[in-house]
């Protein structure tokens, strides 16, 4: 494709990052304590979507005219993405220890007490990461904000419309098929 198909399409590539970042975001803020482990496994998947997604027309919108900002933005969502991914593999581990769909306790031929330390050690290094991406969420509001407004200046009144279009839709869309999920 060429610069000026990326051009065009520059507004919907930014809604749409935005939005599925800002959900992520929302889904990471959500209380998972009361949630059984395969759910948190579940909601840990859903955010991961939701982050390539974002990291996916993060890329599309860098592929016409983009700062070194969003350059460091996509770079940025990378890294996140990428704690989302050792925060499920540490939830599956944990899972693979625990109950009777703990397949890894049974091949070691190890009692559920024997278990029950590893998958806490595991439980405690998701929750570990899942601070410490609180933590730099927090600090990315601002910066977040700052090239959410330079790239809407950036936009002529057209490509403004466009892009509150599509991201009113888009968030529409997102916050209803990415929710909670729901103990049963």
């Amino acid at each position: 494709m060429n610069k000026s198909h990326f051009n065009l399409n520059r507004p919907i590539h930014l809604a749409r990052r935005d939005v599925f970042f800002e959900r992520a975001v929302e889904m990471l803020n959500m209380p998972l304590q009361e949630l059984d482990i395969l759910l948190r496994i579940k909601h840990a998947e859903m955010i991961l979507s939701l982050l390539k997604t974002s990291e996916s027309h993060a890329f599309f919108a860098t592929r016409s005219s983009a700062s070194l900002q969003e350059h460091d933005f996509l770079r940025f969502l990378k890294l996140i993405a990428d704690n989302v991914q050792s925060i499920h593999a540490m939830m599956q581990q944990q899972s693979h220890l625990e109950g009777e769909e703990g397949f890894l306790c049974q091949f070691l031929g190890a009692t559920a007490e024997q278990c029950a330390l590893p998958a806490m050690h595991y439980q405690r290094r998701a929750e570990d990461i899942l601070q410490g991406l609180w933590h730099v969420l927090q600090l990315a509001h601002a910066p977040y904000r700052s090239l959410q407004k330079a790239n809407y200046e950036t936009m002529n009144d057209g490509e403004r419309e466009r892009y509150k279009k599509a991201y009113d839709s888009f968030r529409q869309e997102v916050t209803s098929r990415y929710t909670m999920p729901i103990q049963r």
